[in-house]
């Protein structure tokens, strides 16, 4: 079987060791893969002001599709193309049937320019070391008439105190066909994206555009936000600490994310 054109691949706890970083193997891997003639994807829930920290774990620069895929990001540029946002007239309707469906939860809204979030939305840990200029705190009220037309690439809907799955199906019938709704973290977090713009969507269009089928692509996740995409790839692989939902969707299973399983994967489809 020929080596894949590309290797597309969600970052946290796939590719990324449980520290955030990569391994000199899982470099190499990359780097040897991309000299071969394969493009890289780093394919991520991540938003686009969380990517330039990525620099250090790649040799040669990929590509990046973010914010479950309403996002392309140049990150040897730096330069974010290809938005795929909300259309804001349906933004009222669907925050307050969100809200309505978990009253605890906040929100926070994902733009190319920065975050706009409610006063007593809880930061992760990559928030709290981020200098972010585009970063404001409006209430509830004002959240939909805050973006001064910037594209809304994603709605986060947080719980810090809850599960991500037990959120995931009390808030699905809400969101209905106003939004695509998934997660990447156990921990009390829901990403709702653009109706029909997920990893595997913006993936295709890529490769589309470049002439590239899924029999060309493989892919690699431990998330249900991975799922998509594993699904749509012509050979995809889940890392051994993903969850049990994303290995039944892939076509095989490698080694975890802090054993190199991507790396072990590439090694064998390009014989290196």
């Amino acid at each position: 079987m020929n080596p894949p054109k590309v290797i597309a691949t969600d970052l946290d706890r796939t590719l990324l060791r449980s520290d955030g970083t990569t391994s000199e193997r899982t470099r190499a891997a990359l780097d040897r893969a991309m000299h071969a003639g394969a493009h890289v994807i780093a394919v991520t829930a991540r938003p686009i002001r969380w990517l330039n920290r990525l620099t250090p774990c790649f040799g040669q620069l990929p590509h990046v599709i973010a914010s479950n895929g309403a996002a392309c990001y140049d990150l040897g540029t730096g330069l974010a193309y290809d938005f795929r946002p909300f259309e804001t007239a349906t933004l009222p309707k669907l925050l307050a049937d969100v809200r309505a469906a978990l009253p605890t939860a906040r929100f926070a809204l994902e733009t190319p320019f920065g975050l706009l979030r409610e006063p007593e939305y809880g930061l992760s840990q990559f928030d709290l070391d981020e200098d972010d200029p585009g970063r404001r705190i409006v209430g509830y009220e004002e959240l939909a008439g805050a973006l001064d037309g910037a594209p809304l690439l994603k709605i986060v809907v947080a719980d810090r105190e809850r599960h991500s799955a037990d959120m995931f199906a009390e808030a699905l019938p809400a969101v209905g066909t106003l939004g695509h709704l998934t997660y990447s973290t156990n921990r009390g977090l829901l990403e709702l994206g653009p109706p029909a713009v997920t990893k595997a969507s913006s993936l295709a269009a890529w490769c589309t555009a470049r002439g590239i089928g899924p029999q060309d692509v493989v892919a690699f996740g431990d998330m249900p936000n991975d799922v998509p995409m594993l699904a749509w790839a012509g050979r995809s692989w889940a890392v051994a600490n993903a969850v049990e939902e994303v290995k039944a969707a892939a076509t095989g299973v490698t080694a975890s994310n802090d054993e190199d399983g991507v790396a072990v994967m590439v090694e064998q489809l390009f014989g290196f």
